[in-house]
């Protein structure tokens, strides 16, 4: 058994890219202000409560999936590398059509997918709003093509006029307003500003991410809103939805989706949707390994919205 155990970890596993930091700081991030009390408390419930759901029966058979099913190849480019979403691990679960998480637990990848659709920003700044569109129009329920509130709405509620972009704590006040009373929206939830720290300290993000990107998709069937440097000039890192650098001052992404169990290498992928078609990045759905969205995270503002 330790023999197949170890045979399967490694074939699950990838050998890390070589990642420089940042050698020049870019534009600083819009606006955000530290958290209050009481925003640090909730933001304690939201991790005790993930923490709560991994350490359930559910998340517990997740775990045990690959020990007896065939796992792809680790050195493919479909495990090392980011891209458009076109061919997702079960493509059924990634429909628009959808009506809710997909949790594969049979003989096969573990994961969780939620149905979204994406949208495009209306204005260079409303990256924001789009991904409260986004977000919004899944716990809404809304059929194809349709949407619950305008962008332009979004954005009053989330001040990204008044403030020329888009803070985290506008944003879940945002996300509250836009999808309170939706049908899909558990009863006892709330909009939360969470700092992605490394809490086990072994020197990673991507464990964090990636247990609380499980946790609000596959336990509580809702998406999370992340920030991040796009492509920043000076960073190795970026999201394949941009194909170019860029002196942003920051972008939202919704991340609707996760694929694989994290193991340290870029195998655990987050599925996002971007909306900035007109703004050097492109518009649709797209995947990139958990580590290096928390990577971009922590090089921006180094906070989610859950």
């Amino acid at each position: 058994m330790a023999a197949l155990i170890a045979m399967l970890t490694s074939a699950l596993t990838v050998a890390p890219a070589a990642a420089a930091k940042p050698t020049k700081p870019t534009s600083p991030p819009v606006g955000e202000r530290p958290l209050t009390p009481a925003e640090e408390a909730a933001s304690a419930r939201k991790i005790a409560a993930a923490e709560a759901y991994l350490a359930s029966g559910p998340a517990q058979e997740e775990e045990l999936v690959p020990l007896a099913c065939f796992v792809p190849n680790a050195t493919s480019a479909e495990v090392t590398a980011g891209g458009a979403v076109t061919d997702d691990v079960d493509p059924s679960a990634d429909s628009s059509a959808s009506t809710d998480v997909t949790i594969q637990a049979t003989c096969g990848t573990p994961q969780g997918i939620l149905g979204v659709e994406a949208r495009d920003q209306t204005t260079g700044i409303y990256c924001g709003p789009a991904v409260g569109q986004v977000i919004a129009n899944y716990t809404w329920a809304l059929a194809s093509g349709w949407n619950k509130y305008t962008q332009g709405r979004i954005a009053g509620w989330m001040s990204t006029d008044i403030n020329g972009g888009t803070n985290a704590p506008a944003m879940a006040y945002g996300l509250d307003r836009a999808t309170v009373g939706s049908p899909r929206r558990p009863a006892v939830w709330s909009w939360v500003v969470t700092y992605l720290r490394d809490t086990d300290g072994d020197g990673a993000f991507g464990d964090q991410l990636h247990d609380y990107v499980r946790a609000n998709v596959s336990g509580s069937k809702m998406p999370l809103a992340i920030p991040v440097k796009p492509y920043d000039p000076y960073s190795a890192n970026h999201l394949s939805s941009w194909a170019k650098p860029v002196a942003s001052p920051g972008h939202w992404i919704a991340a609707y989706g996760w694929v694989g169990l994290w193991n340290g290498t870029d195998y655990a992928r987050l599925y996002y949707t971007d909306s900035s078609r007109d703004e050097g990045g492109s518009t649709g759905k797209f995947w990139d390994p958990m580590r290096r969205i928390a990577a971009l995270i922590m090089e921006h503002t180094q906070r989610l919205v859950w």
